[in-house]
Formats: C-alpha cells, structure tokens, sequence
C-alpha cells in the first residue's frame, strides 16, 4: 500500500534540495599576475598535414611586451627567426600571446604562481600543444651540464611518401659539452638500438646545435636549447626524413 506524505513531511523533504540550490558555485583558484622572464617552449602537432616541431626561447616584459628565437620545421621545411610580439591576459589563470609573422599566436595557462605551464597555438590551421619551462637567467655552461639523461619522445619518418609514427628512449651522459648514449626505437613498428655520441656547440648561452653519429655512421643534426638550471635540455631535429622534437631531462639519484 502507498504511503501517502503530509505536507509537513512534504515540506521536511524539499529544505536540503532548496538549500543545495541556493548554495553559490565556488569561484575557480585565482593566479598570481603573469611572470615576466625568459621561457622555454617546446611545441609539437600537426599543420595541416604536415608534422609540426618547433622550439622557441622567449622573454616576457613587465610591459607586455615578448621577444625570442624560433627554431621550426614543418615537414621538410627547417627555419630560424627572431620574432616580437605581446602577451595579454584574459582570465584569472589564462592569457594570449601574439606574435609577429615569424612567429604564432598562443593561448596559455598560469600555475598559480603566474607561470606559463602549458599553451596551444591559435593560428588556423594548427593543432599544436606546447609546453612551457622556465628559463633562470643564468649562464649556460658545460660543467652545469655534466651528469646523465633521460628521455621518451614520438615523432615522425617520413617513407613511402608518407609520415610514420616513431618512438625513442634514449639514456646518454655529458661531460665538457660532449655527449654518448644509447637509443632504443621503433619506426613504424620495427625496433632498432643503436650507440651514438656527439657534441652540443654553443651559439648564444644556452641556444646551440647538437650533432650526433651512431655506430653505423649515420649523422643527426639538432637544434638545442638547454635549460640554465642544468636539469635538462630540449632538442629539434632538423634535418633527413625524421622529425622529432623533445626534452630530456637530467637523471637525478
């Protein structure tokens, strides 16, 4: 048999409801004021059809203003430029950043210490993530640099007049600027462990070019940018049919 409810039951029933709809949403964690500084940005995606890696060291003004080096391949197609630019907050945690045209306009999100932490390029066409790392403004040196690394990274071959996934672990050691490793892949599928050593050459502090042979003979040519805190760096593969582009980080005990 069906209970029937009286109205003060009735009325009983309906308070919690009433009160959980009355109740305002809380307001989202607020940031502090974006940082100004010099940052790493490690980008990778996709324009258009084609592969897309590209390094970038920018310096934030307290006025807004931006300036950096860009290091950039697109399939095939290798560049550098230097490039201007502002970045404008437009939320709590969030804010743009344009450039000039030889660079790309992005959308950032703070850490709560107002720290650029991760963007996504807003230029039409792009599906590009990219993360970014703070840069000390310290002088890169090669004794900062000495230690053993680590490092995972996806990227593309291209065969068959198409691009191909590839994946990469590598473990390798610097002393003096000078590097040797060892590198587990897959391209396409196939596995492949090869030994290499090399040597980064500095261009300006922390921004140089990486040059590597493995046991076969076969050269690699990057772009480099290291992290003046010592505890990694990131690289941009520049030329041949691979594209790749990473951070490896510093093995610490």
């Amino acid at each position: 048999m069906r209970t029937l409810l009286s109205l003060p039951m009735l009325l009983a029933s309906a308070v919690p409801v009433a009160l959980v709809q009355a109740e305002p949403l809380q307001q989202s964690a607020r940031c502090a004021v974006p940082a100004p500084g010099q940052y790493l940005i490690v980008s990778q995606g996709l324009r258009g059809d084609q592969p897309l890696g590209r390094l970038q060291l920018e310096e934030w003004f307290p006025d807004g203003a931006v300036s950096g080096t860009r290091f950039l391949r697109v399939g095939r197609t290798y560049s550098e430029t230097q490039y201007q630019g502002r970045w404008q907050s437009e939320s709590d945690c969030g804010l743009s950043v344009t450039r000039d045209e030889s660079g790309s306009a992005s959308k950032v999100l703070l850490t709560s210490a107002g720290l650029p932490r991760y963007g996504l390029s807003d230029r039409t066409g792009d599906v590009v993530r990219e993360r970014w790392i703070p840069q000390p403004d310290r002088r890169c040196d090669p004794e900062t640099m000495n230690g053993s690394f680590l490092s995972q990274q996806s990227g593309t071959t291209f065969a068959d007049s198409s691009w191909n996934a590839n994946a990469v672990i590598q473990r390798e050691s610097w002393t003096g600027w000078r590097m040797v490793g060892l590198a587990i892949s897959s391209y396409d599928g196939i596995g492949e462990v090869a030994a290499y050593q090399g040597q980064f050459t500095q261009v300006d502090n922390c921004i140089g070019q990486i040059r590597q042979q493995d046991d076969r003979g076969v050269t690699y040519a990057y772009a480099a940018i290291l992290r003046s805190d010592g505890l990694g760096y990131a690289y941009l593969q520049t030329q041949g049919d691979d594209l790749t582009v990473a951070t490896v980080e510093k093995s610490l005990p």
